[in-house]
Parts: C-alpha cells; sequence; structure tokens
C-alpha cells in the first residue's frame, strides 16, 4: 500500500470513528442489560445489519439526503429511541431464561434502527473522503466499524457497574437527534427564505459555504470580478459562497499553480453547484422543490442573512430535546396509576421514631 493510499484510508477511518462515537453508546445501551453471551449476540447481529445497510446506502447516499425532511424524521426516531432506553432502565426488569431472547431481538431492533439512523451525516462524509472509490470506502467502512463494535462492548460493562453512563449516554443520543432536527435542510431552507435569519451556524457551513484547501491563492487585487463576491481566502483555506459557475471554477482554476489546488477547485465545484432535478420530480413542482436539489444554496442565501445572525437558538432546541428525554421517565411514572403497594405505603405511613 503507497503512502497516498494510506493516508486515504486513515481519512475515511478517522472520519467514521469521530463521528460514530454516539452510535457505540447507543449500542451500548441497548444491550448492556443483556447477559454477556447475548449481548454479544445484539451488538453483532443489530450492528452487522446496520453495517451491511450502512455500505449499501453511503454508495448512494447523495441520493437519499435529497429526500426532504430525511434528517427531520431521523432526529425525531432517535428522540423516541432514547426516551425508550431510559424507560427501560427505569423499570429495571430482571431477564429470565424466558425472556432473554425476547430482549435480545429487541435490542438488535433497537440498535439497527439508532446505529442506521445516526449514520446518514456519517455515509455522506465517509463517502466524500472516499472520492467514489469503493475499494477505500469498503477498507475504512470495516477497520471503523470494527473498533466501535470493541468499544460497544466495552461501554456496555461499564453501564452495568456505573449507572450515570446510561444518563449520559440517553443525553449524547438527545443531543444528536436535537442537531439532526435543527440541521434539516427543508427547515432550515424554509426559515432562511422567509425569515432571512441563520439560528444555526451549521446551516451556513453546510448549505451555503464550500471549503477546500488551497495551498497559494493571489492578492484580493488580481481576482476577476466573477469571483470577487463569492470568494474568501485565508492562508491555506479557499471557501466560496453558493453555487459555482464553470466560469467562476475556470476562473479560480486559472489563478492557481499546483496541481493539487487545482483539483482542489474541482473538487469545491462538483460540490457546490446545483444538482439536476430528477426527470421524477412533476413540472408543475420544479420551481418549488428546486432548493431541495441543490447542493449549496445561492449566494443570495448567504448575503440575506448576514447580520442576523441568531446561533445560540440552535443551543437552546438542544438543550430542549435533552431535557425532555432525561425527563421522560419523570412523566412516564407521573401518568401511571399507584401500584397496591405504593397505595398501600401511602394509607398506612410507616411510624415515626
Amino acid at each position: 500500500m503507497d503512502f497516498d493510499l494510506f493516508i486515504k484510508v486513515f481519512n475515511i477511518i478517522l472520519i467514521d470513528i469521530v463521528l460514530s462515537g454516539d452510535n457505540a453508546v447507543v449500542i451500548a445501551m441497548a444491550a448492556h442489560k443483556l447477559p454477556e453471551e447475548q449481548r454479544k449476540i445484539a451488538i453483532l447481529a443489530g450492528g452487522g445489519v446496520a453495517i451491511v445497510l450502512r455500505i449499501l446506502f453511503t454508495a448512494i447516499m447523495s441520493l437519499l439526503l435529497m429526500v426532504p425532511g430525511v434528517r427531520f424524521v431521523g432526529g425525531l426516531v432517535l428522540v423516541w429511541i432514547a426516551c425508550k432506553l431510559l424507560l427501560e432502565e427505569e423499570e429495571g426488569h430482571e431477564l429470565t431464561p424466558d425472556t432473554v431472547a425476547r430482549s435480545t431481538f429487541a435490542a438488535v431492533r433497537l440498535i439497527f434502527i439508532a446505529d442506521f439512523v445516526m449514520s446518514l451525516d456519517n455515509m455522506l462524509a465517509v463517502a466524500g473522503a472516499s472520492h467514489g472509490d469503493l475499494k477505500l470506502l469498503l477498507m475504512g467502512l470495516l477497520v471503523s466499524i470494527a473498533i466501535i463494535m470493541t468499544c460497544s462492548g466495552l461501554i456496555a460493562k461499564l453501564m452495568n457497574r456505573y449507572k450515570w453512563i446510561v444518563w449520559l449516554g440517553a443525553g449524547i443520543l438527545a443531543f444528536t437527534a436535537g442537531e439532526m432536527i435543527f440541521g434539516d435542510r427543508e427547515l432550515a431552507g424554509y426559515i432562511v427564505r422567509n425569515h432571512h435569519v441563520s439560528l444555526n451556524k451549521h446551516w451556513e457551513e453546510d448549505f451555503m459555504l464550500t471549503k477546500k484547501e488551497v495551498s497559494a491563492f493571489p492578492d484580493e487585487a488580481k481576482w476577476p470580478e466573477s469571483i470577487r463576491k463569492v470568494v474568501k481566502y485565508e492562508p491555506g483555506e479557499l471557501t466560496f459562497i453558493g453555487q459555482m459557475t464553470e466560469q467562476q471554477r475556470d476562473d479560480l482554476t486559472a489563478l492557481v499553480t499546483k496541481e493539487s489546488d487545482k483539483t482542489e477547485i474541482e473538487h469545491m465545484y462538483e460540490a457546490s453547484h446545483e444538482r439536476p432535478i430528477p426527470a421524477w420530480v412533476p413540472a408543475g413542482w420544479r420551481d418549488s422543490v428546486k432548493m431541495w436539489f441543490q447542493r449549496k444554496w445561492p449566494v443570495e442565501s448567504w448575503q440575506a442573512v448576514q447580520g442576523n445572525q441568531k446561533h445560540f437558538v440552535a443551543w437552546i432546541v438542544y438543550g430542549v430535546v435533552v431535557a425532555f428525554c432525561l425527563s421522560a421517565p419523570y412523566w412516564a411514572r407521573r401518568g401511571k396509576p399507584a401500584t397496591p403497594s405504593q397505595s398501600a405505603s401511602a394509607d398506612n405511613p410507616s411510624p415515626q421514631h
């Protein structure tokens, strides 16, 4: 394996591990109550199914993420999973030989759903790092997933010993859900288009700006008029605002001399310009759904939110989602009628000494 190939594989592994930390937590949370043998089965089976589908969907992720509202719905699913895991933890049922098999299947199902939903952004990042090379993609995914599975088993053991880790894991899961809900492209687009305000810094980074590493770039005085209002350059990093046209791509390429920089600008063009609207979209809907199929929004979207950026709102939303999930056991207890033993305790309080 040459050094360049090694670096590419290492980048994919690193991206996958960094973005999958919360996946390891939710896998552990779903399986930690099971006996050790069943726990291994649940982690391997649930993770295995998710792995197969993750590899499959990584190859078509650019199409999957074009489905309107997919991240929003995925976030809601994670909220449900976080609440479910905490409610089951609070109930504290002991497993018997009759219930182990059923609980193992439930854990496998939960692991699959959570791991798949939480991997949407992960799959997109890994697909980009592989630059379409399926061999690199598979190699990086398999190595990183093996590491994640190992960590899941270790975390599960720790959860049995330290219960607070379960609550910490639920908080991480809920925070991820909040990020997915409030990072949804359609929700962000509606607010930006209709209210001209940015409530989340990721809206600008993910939907308006394209950044690439460019080692050398001339002073602004040498820039052609076509790129002056849509390009920013800081040492080592080039930022393009909105969707790059072919003319702008050619003007940028003419300003750099290194082949590596020219390649980065070509990747920037591919990442920023508008996707063609699929043929299956009805003609009458095309203008309305156009933004769904843009890799980056037009430069006018970025200009509209300048001076009206209230990014703190995103953190408030994340906090509300986390608080809702962590308080789910409390509200569930309030909604249940008291058991006979609880009623008897209330009617016959223990004598005071």
